[in-house]
């Protein structure tokens, strides 16, 4: 007869096991679609897909890291931020939007910033320029193919612009892998 300890045991390591594999399949978004939760006064879950159904823009945006590594400019689209904060139920000005990854980083966004305002604009040549009109965004698609996990996706935070400005903004705002954002009073 098996021991009842050894048994106990076993059956405990397979869980652990398990649910360390579906964590890390939800986490890469091979769980069958993944999940973005956004907070407000309502509460919404959205699939991969149904974010991709929303309005969506396209421009060009790139980033700079606080190293000085450039990324980009890329050819981006995505889902506006002001229209997933209206499917919370708004913002108003007073509110912050926090937009969290798993990886634990979360960035903070005021009202202005959810509108393309108060940003740092560098030229391609990372030299600072006036800030065109810009439109932060729930990126899904990068240069016309859908974003890799190594490039941040399936979604990640982007700024972007619609005129012919070659944009580039702080990497620090193009937060990776983005899983909830909530709005904050």
């Amino acid at each position: 007869m098996i021991d009842q300890r050894r048994l106990i045991g076993v059956i405990g390591l397979v869980l652990l096991i398990a649910a360390g594999i579906g964590g890390w399949m939800l986490y890469t978004g091979d769980a069958g679609g993944t999940a973005l939760t956004v907070n407000g006064t309502i509460h919404k879950t959205f699939t991969e897909q149904q974010v991709r159904a929303l309005p969506s823009v396209t421009g060009h945006g790139g980033s700079v890291s606080t190293t000085g590594i450039k990324s980009g400019p890329f050819t981006i689209k995505g889902v506006p931020l002001t229209i997933l904060c209206e499917a919370a139920g708004g913002m108003g000005e007073n509110q912050t939007l926090r937009v969290s990854a798993p990886d634990g980083y979360m960035w903070v966004f005021d009202y202005n910033q959810t509108h393309g305002e108060g940003f740092i604009t560098f030229s391609p040549d990372l030299k600072e320029i006036p800030s065109p009109n810009l439109i932060p965004v729930l990126m899904y698609e990068q240069d016309g193919q859908p974003l890799t996990q190594e490039q941040g996706g399936p979604f990640r935070i982007a700024i972007l612009t619609q005129d012919d400005t070659q944009v580039i903004t702080e990497g620090s705002d193009w937060v990776k892998w983005v899983s909830t954002l909530e709005i904050w009073s």
